[in-house]
This record gives structure tokens, C-alpha cells and sequence, in this order.
């Protein structure tokens, strides 16, 4: 329970945008915080121990609504697990994101990911292995390894589902042989390195999660120098797609829509056009099989290619001449993902493969679509969102 004299400390690695009128954003788990204008301060001023009440105090609060604003934004950071007492380890129990029931029924209710990965750690793990689980959630791939004939499994979830994880452990015969570990990966230690590594760390943006970042530091820290990984590697695509045009202007600021919004409103909105131009390449997220309806210009196009033994070895700037292979307006572009679980076993959220998916795809959108009919040439430019940086996907001849 949150009360003036709960101690609280912000978590590591937040990540968050901030807009135009200095209100801020998180995305967790997949879902979008907005925390108002005075979340930066607050962040900041948790990022060591202290007590609500403190905090409040030395904000010098002037008037109701200030004090509302800056109140709730404590308790909503509090409940996203942005903030977390410091009294217990775990994230609130009804924090949102990876933390949360819902999400976690949804991803056991999506059986042919959630069984791919079983099967994939099945493969890979062998008897008298050490395997560590990081982000273990309910404990499903470290039961999983147990099953398989791990001598030990150390599970890391910085969570409320690590309560909940030791309770699964219990009820499924392998307490005895996993030791949760509380906390975040790139903080605990354990006893001894790994054999193998598995992770279900991947998120609709791939590297929204920062798989990359967490899987180098395991390397570094947590696992033998010969480890084994589920997954294995990861291949990023990219499909160039004529969206319809109704869903294209919806999402764009055009010549039709400015005529549209005088028509409406009777007021000349051109400024937004000039702002619009300057972003690279603004996107949303869709369920790919979306894209089963859209014209699809070319083939896959291969975007990133990442060995998870090697990855300092990827690459994330890639530019890549395309052929057309239907003609139309390319005006966006889906990207999807192929991950290698084991030797035999993968998953892929291309359009054709992902109607039961809880993932979802990156779109970007081209401001200036490129025209084109069966076997022209162009260039699809993309930058990947990794150290810190926005994905980016541009068009070119």
C-alpha cells in the first residue's frame, strides 16, 4: 500500500519520450504511460531512496492542482512499477505491463508461441545443465528447462510474478532445482555461469525490450564462454507496402487532409504539414496479418541478422536495393521478425503466420511514397532502435 512514508527508488532503464508540451511517455509492456509534465522531476528526484512525502515536500507544491498533478504522477509511476518500494523487492501486484495477470494469460493463451518456446528449450537444454531464465515471469521456460534436465535453473524476474513463479515451481515438482532470483539481470550475480541462456525477451518493436543490451551483458556476466541460447538468432524483415489509401491519410497530414480540416473547420493547418516533414519516419503497430490486405511491392528484405552468441558481431544500418515485384504507391513499410528457437523449431510473425499472435508489427510510414510498377529498383534505408536511438526507415531510388 502507498502512503506518504513509503520509500520508493526508480527502477533502471526507463526508457520514455517526451512531446512538444513536455509531457512524458513510457511504454511498458507494450502499453503507453503518459505521466503529464512533471514526471522528469519526479523521476529524478527518486533516483535514490525517498519517501512520497518528501519528495512532495521538496517539489514546493504551489496550489490544488499542482499537488494533484504531482501526486499522480507518483502513483501512476508507482502502479506502471516505474517506482518501486524499496521495502519489497517485487513490482506492485497491480502494476501494468509484464507484471500483469492479463498479460500473462494472454501469453499463455497464445499456444503456438508460448509452446514453440517450450519445445525450442526442450531441444536445447541437456541433463545436468545450469540455465539461466532472464525475465522469467510465472516461470513457464524455466519449468520448461527443469523438465528438460537442468541440474539448475536460476530464474531472474524483477517482478511481482516471481511470487508467483515459486508457487508454479512448488506445484510442479521442480522447486527443489530453480532459485529465483530477484531483480534485473544486469544487477544480480549468481554462483556459477550458465550453460545455456533462455529468454523471452522480444517485443513488437524487437528492440523495444533491449534484447541486445541484456543478451551482452549475460555474455559478459552470467554465462560460459560456449553457452547455448533459445532463441538463437533473430532475423528482422522489412516488406514494402502499399497501404490503402484511407488508412495511409488517416495517419498522415496530406494535401487532401489540410483541404479536408479547412473544409471541416475552416482554419489552414499547413504548419502541421511543415512540422510532419520532419519526422523521419513516424509509425504505429498493427497485427501483421493486417498486411494480408495490403498490396506487399516486394519480397522480404532482409534488415538485421543476429547471432545471440555473437551479438556484438550484428548489424543495424542496413541499406538495400529492392525490386518491385507489384506495381503501386509504396507508402509503408511492415516490419516483421523470424526467430530460431533450436534446430528445429522457429517462429515468425510474417502476415501469413501470426493470426493467433500477441504480437504485434512496426509500420513506418513514407510522408513522400515512391511510385513504382513490376521490376523497378529502389532503396529501403532503415536504422534499427538500438543504444538508445529511434528506428528509422526511409525511402530512396
Amino acid at each position: 500500500m502507498l502512503t506518504p512514508h513509503t520509500i520508493l527508488q526508480r527502477v533502471p532503464n526507463v526508457q520514455l519520450t517526451i512531446d512538444s508540451t513536455n509531457v512524458v511517455q513510457l511504454i511498458i509492456g507494450g502499453q503507453s504511460l503518459d505521466c503529464g509534465p512533471h514526471a522528469l522531476a519526479v523521476l529524478e528526484a527518486f533516483a535514490q531512496p525517498a519517501s512520497f512525502e518528501e519528495v512532495l515536500v521538496g517539489f514546493k507544491v504551489r496550489g490544488a492542482q499542482q499537488w494533484m498533478d504531482v501526486a499522480g504522477a507518483i502513483v501512476n509511476l508507482y502502479k506502471a512499477g516505474v517506482l518501486r518500494d524499496c521495502a519489497h523487492a517485487a513490482m506492485p501486484a497491480e502494476a501494468k505491463g509484464f507484471g500483469s495477470v492479463p498479460v500473462q494469460v494472454a501469453m499463455l493463451n497464445d499456444r503456438r508461441r508460448t509452446a514453440a518456446f517450450v519445445a525450442g528449450v526442450a531441444e536445447v537444454v541437456r541433463a545436468g545443465d545450469v540455465v539461466v531464465d532472464i525475465g522469467t515471469g510465472m516461470g513457464v521456460l524455466a519449468v520448461a528447462a527443469a523438465k528438460a534436465g537442468a541440474a539448475h535453473v536460476y530464474a531472474i524476474e524483477s517482478g511481482a510474478m516471481a511470487a508467483v513463479a515459486r508457487d508454479v515451481f512448488a506445484m510442479n515438482g521442480v522447486a527443489d532445482r530453480i532459485t529465483v532470483v530477484q531483480g534485473w539481470s544486469t544487477e544480480v550475480e549468481l554462483p556459477m555461469r550458465a550453460d545455456v541462456l533462455v529468454s523471452e525477451i522480444i517485443g513488437d518493436d524487437p528492440w523495444g525490450e533491449r534484447v541486445l543490451e541484456i543478451t551482452r551483458d549475460a555474455h559478459k556476466r552470467l554465462l560460459k564462454p560456449a553457452a547455448r541460447m533459445v532463441p538463437a538468432a533473430m532475423q528482422v524483415f522489412g516488406l514494402p507496402v502499399a497501404l490503402p489509401h484511407t488508412e495511409w491519410v488517416s495517419r498522415t497530414v496530406t494535401a487532401e487532409t489540410l483541404e479536408n480540416w479547412h473544409h471541416w473547420y475552416g482554419m489552414d493547418f499547413r504548419p502541421l504539414a511543415d512540422m510532419a516533414r520532419q519526422i523521419v519516419s513516424p509509425q504505429w503497430y498493427v497485427k501483421s496479418s493486417v498486411a494480408l490486405g495490403w498490396s506487399i511491392l516486394s519480397e522480404p528484405v532482409l534488415l538485421a541478422d543476429i547471432d545471440f552468441k555473437n551479438p556484438d558481431k550484428a548489424t543495424f544500418d542496413r541499406s538495400v536495393s529492392v525490386t518491385a515485384i507489384a506495381g503501386g504507391e509504396c507508402n509503408g513499410l511492415l516490419v516483421y521478425f523470424d526467430l530460431t528457437l533450436s534446430a528445429a523449431t522457429a517462429l515468425s510473425t510474417h502476415p501469413t503466420y501470426t493470426n493467433t499472435s500477441n504480437w504485434r508489427s512496426p509500420v513506418f510510414l513514407f510522408g513522400e511514397p515512391l511510385r513504382v510498377k513490376a521490376g523497378d529498383r529502389f532503396m529501403i534505408h532503415y536504422q534499427s532502435g538500438v543504444k538508445g536511438r529511434q528506428s528509422e526507415a526511409r525511402l530512396s531510388r
